[in-house]
């Protein structure tokens, strides 16, 4: 269905990811699985042509690959097809990326973004112990001292914190302001006070390592805050809604993967000598799942190109990311119904799909976060 609107270089964009995924990644979806840890090799090779995940969106003064937004997602929902653990891989660096490019100074982007473009690694912390879907109640700190800012506080569920090069932290300037006193800044790795305290294990999406971190005294430059004061959260709304197409993008990858697994399971499986796809009890369930990954892209597609053309796309994106979360679960229950007793045996990639899914639709906000964000578009209230 892709294949209908995209022009040929974005054919030729998706034909060479899939091609280089089908190579270096999929292979490894077991070992990557069994271990939940990405190789070290791997991960070097992914920041590196022909993936270069790390810099598909820096602008090319930087070094980056400069890609529009469709070309993102089109990389996004490759790598999702492959190995979806990865994903998060290139919205982290979609993040950082965003915040820096929406909010940073000329010096923040010349100094971090070509970094970035050279395969150093960044991750997002906003998400605040307790807080959750309510950033706007973080209680994580920054006071001014000096020539410094002093963070204090605490944060989950950091994707990729392990790896990361460079922290992009929210945190309070002034908790009685609320969402009005949070600012954005840069730490770097191995600055004193930022430790990893907890490994949060997942049922799925193995190998990609989320941790609780602490900022215990962290000390940042003033030449390290994002923005001024009270901009933080404004500067990481922006990037979610922007982020949260191309994951939309891979959540279709892993959905379309999961109907090829349903629909050759249910053209090879015979039952009194017949396929069980002759059957509508089976072959309706993913027909009707077929029409809804269709439809997931879609939607997305239409939120990227208005991102692309710097038109309001907040109902879209969440449109796009809630229906994508749904067309992936009815997928991958859809192949493990199909596969029926073959599902849950490990030796069948089924049973990964669907820890993998109900592991990821909450990320960057749940279903029903996005729906409330809907809701208000819709009711302007």
């Amino acid at each position: 269905m892709a294949w209908t609107f995209y022009t040929e270089e974005q054919k030729t964009l998706a034909e060479t990811y899939r091609k280089a995924a089908g190579e270096h990644i999929a292979p490894r979806a077991r070992e990557i699985d069994e271990n939940d840890r990405i190789p070290s090799d791997l991960l070097e090779r992914l920041v590196q042509p022909p993936f270069s995940l790390t810099a598909l969106s820096i602008p090319r003064r930087f070094g980056g690959l400069q890609m529009s937004k469709v070309e993102v997602c089109i990389v996004a929902e490759e790598i999702g097809y492959a190995l979806p653990c990865l994903v998060p891989f290139i919205e982290t660096a979609q993040l950082y990326t965003y915040v820096l490019s929406s909010g940073g100074t000329d010096e923040q982007q010349k100094r971090f973004l070509s970094r970035l473009a050279k395969g150093a690694k960044g991750c997002y912390a906003l998400t605040d112990e307790g807080a959750g879907s309510d950033p706007t109640s973080m209680k994580t700190t920054a006071q001014l001292d000096g020539d410094s800012f002093v963070i204090q506080g605490k944060k989950r569920l950091i994707t990729f914190a392990d790896i990361a090069d460079l922290f992009a932290v929210f945190a309070s300037e002034d908790t009685s302001l609320g969402a009005r006193g949070i600012s954005a800044f840069l730490v770097e790795k191995g600055t004193p006070g930022l430790k990893l305290v907890h490994h949060c294990k997942t049922l799925g999406l193995k190998g990609h390592r989320a941790y609780d971190i602490e900022l215990d005294g962290v000390r940042v430059p003033v030449a390290n805050r994002i923005g001024g004061k009270g901009e933080g959260l404004r500067l990481a709304f922006k990037a979610l809604n922007n982020t949260r197409i191309s994951l939309s993008f891979g959540y279709v990858g892993l959905a379309r993967k999961a109907v090829e697994l349903a629909v050759e399971h249910a053209r090879t499986r015979k039952v009194q000598d017949r396929p069980i796809g002759e059957f509508q009890a089976m072959s309706f369930p993913i027909v009707d799942a077929a029409i809804e990954v269709d439809a997931a892209r879609l939607l997305s597609y239409r939120a990227a190109v208005l991102s692309e053309r710097a038109q309001r796309h907040r109902k879209e994106t969440s449109m796009a990311k809630a229906f994508a979360a749904q067309a992936l679960i009815r997928a991958v229950d859809t192949a493990n119904r199909v596969l029926g007793g073959y599902g849950g045996d490990v030796r069948y990639e089924a049973e990964r799909y669907l820890r993998d899914a109900y592991t990821w639709i909450s990320a960057q906000g749940t279903p029903e976060v996005q729906r409330v964000t809907v809701s208000r578009e819709l009711l302007g209230l």
